[in-house]
């Protein structure tokens, strides 16, 4: 018996501070237009990265309306408080990656808060310590800040690629912003 109480000891708990901040985030939006730059190639090879990260997407099978279209989805991204809509959007985006992957890229300067509703058990940081999220002690971590267009663009091009060289977190600035692009920039012009 003492052995399993030395061992409960030694198990590693995340703990959240209690103490609420206000929401004093910068937000802002960037103006992007230059979407043709950000199409992937016609012909590459997925990295072994984006491969693996796309088959355990495909396990969980994302279920969406067959209803859904690019135009649809976007507006999704930019504006649905409601998770289980902004969830279906990100599956109908991992589907569609070669639609969708410089509509996402252009929406990472976008750090326009939307916020988030019926969601549970969810836990995103930041925003458990600004009041926006209650704090139920478990659930999903996310580490992008789906409260905004920036961090749901995020979220999603890291579900898609497995990658996470940028993730909007609720701190990001105008320079992050523009830095986290141009290393998506880098990263459609390095593959093959």
């Amino acid at each position: 018996m003492k052995s399993l109480i030395f061992i409960l000891f030694l198990i590693p708990s995340i703990i959240f501070s209690q103490e609420i901040e206000s929401d004093s985030y910068v937000y802002f939006s960037l103006t992007d237009t230059k979407l043709l730059e950000y199409k992937l190639p016609e012909a590459f090879i997925k990295p072994e990265k984006w491969k693996n990260n796309l088959l355990i997407k495909e396990t969980f099978k994302g279920e969406y309306s067959p209803d859904l279209s690019l135009k649809s989805v976007l507006w999704s991204i930019d504006s649905v408080s409601c998770f289980v809509n902004l969830r279906n959007a990100k599956s109908w985006c991992i589907k569609n990656y070669d639609i969708a992957f410089p509509y996402l890229i252009s929406r990472i300067t976008a750090k326009k808060k939307v916020g988030l509703e019926c969601i549970f058990d969810l836990i995103i940081d930041c925003r458990i310590r600004s009041g926006d999220l209650n704090d139920y002690g478990h659930g999903g971590i996310i580490q992008e800040d789906i409260f905004t267009i920036a961090g749901r663009a995020s979220w999603i091009l890291n579900e898609i690629t497995g990658e996470d060289f940028a993730i909007v977190k609720c701190g990001m600035s105008q320079k992050d912003s523009e830095a986290y692009k141009k290393k998506w920039i880098e990263y459609i012009n390095n593959l093959e």
